[in-house]
């Protein structure tokens, strides 16, 4: 994956102190019907250049941001209508609800606080539209739902490259074996008011960190086509895709049981009929054994009876309806001439 040339640098605040929305949009206009890549490291600022930067962005139409090491608040939602976003595999993204600075310190008597409550009220509400105009730019990005989003952003947490990715906040992953450097990141994070609640005493990040397993379950890596599970503090961690996964593996051998459990109802009454056929064969094969001893004991007793009779076998009548008379003339001549024959001398 090759690295672009890039056209805009971002590597500190979003505002009039650091990148403003009149600095990116002049150089957007400089680039105008030319693709452009912009390279982004940064922790948010202004909400109000953000949505400039934001539209600049938009209009432009053919830009591409690449995100490297931390993007937060405003630098994450400005970029969500590039053309494409990227995240270095080792960076990190983090959306969180809008904030502003309270800053109050005196004695107050009741009237007062009520007053400072009502005020405290109305920046509430401003505070919650804002939140909605955000999570709506988000949500046209990763086509998540309303809920979904604004529950992510009252956590407030880190996530990392497989996250963003997952979530659809980012297009691509950039591979790079290039480390950050985490020392003082907490403390520079709590100055700009960004949440720290997935960083520890160490300054170094206690959730979906790469720990071995002590046994990986080889089944479910085998599911999730993944050489291990990423675990922390004893327990083990999936991303969406991966619990997606997992449920259609599931959907599918509920499936497959169901076509197996139909296919031995089948077999099964496919052996009930060949059982019935046996069995009535056996019956006629029982039948006919009977009937071959009733005829060898038949053959048996005429053999034992008496054998041929003087009795005189009734003629069967010619054609021209007379007996027997003729065959027995004919007989007598035939004897007669034998007679004769037999007196004639030698």
């Amino acid at each position: 994956m090759s690295t672009p040339t890039y056209n805009i640098d971002i590597d500190s605040y979003i505002g009039n102190w650091g990148y403003s929305q009149k600095y990116v949009r002049s150089k957007l206009n400089e680039l105008k019907n030319k693709p452009v890549f912009i390279r982004s490291n940064s922790l948010g600022g202004s909400v109000n250049d953000g949505l400039g930067i934001y539209q600049a962005i938009g209009e432009h139409g053919d830009v591409q941001v690449d995100l490297y090491g931390f993007n937060a608040s405003t630098a994450t939602w400005m970029n969500v209508k590039a053309k494409k976003v990227r995240i270095a595999s080792n960076g990190f993204y983090l959306i969180h609800k809008s904030m502003n600075t309270v800053d109050i310190y005196k004695t107050m008597n009741a009237d007062e606080l009520a007053t400072l409550i009502e005020e405290l009220k109305v920046n509430l509400d401003e505070n919650n539209k804002v939140d909605e105009v955000i999570a709506q730019m988000y949500v046209a990005k990763t086509g998540k739902s309303m809920t979904e989003i604004l529950d992510l952003m009252k956590i407030g947490g880190w996530m990392n490259a497989t996250e963003a990715l997952s979530w659809g906040f980012v297009d691509e992953i950039i591979p790079t074996i290039e480390k950050i450097n985490m020392v003082g990141l907490k403390d520079k994070f709590n100055a700009l008011g960004i949440p720290t609640n997935r960083i520890n005493s160490e300054d170094l990040f206690t959730q979906k960190t790469n720990i071995k397993m002590k046994k990986q379950p080889i089944k479910i890596n085998a599911v999730l086509n993944v050489p291990s599970l990423e675990s922390a503090d004893g327990g083990v961690f999936l991303n969406e895709t991966q619990i997606e996964s997992i449920e259609t593996k599931l959907a599918s051998q509920e499936a497959e049981i169901e076509t197996e459990k139909a296919n031995v109802v089948t077999e099964k009454d496919l052996v009930t009929a060949a059982e019935t056929r046996a069995n009535n064969a056996e019956g006629t094969v029982a039948t006919q054994a009977i009937k071959i001893t009733e005829l060898e004991a038949q053959v048996e007793n005429l053999k034992k009876g008496a054998g041929a009779t003087d009795k005189k076998v009734k003629k069967e009548t010619d054609e021209s309806g007379e007996g027997g008379d003729k065959e027995d003339a004919f007989l007598n001549t035939i004897e007669s001439a034998r007679k004769l024959y037999d007196q004639l001398p030698e």
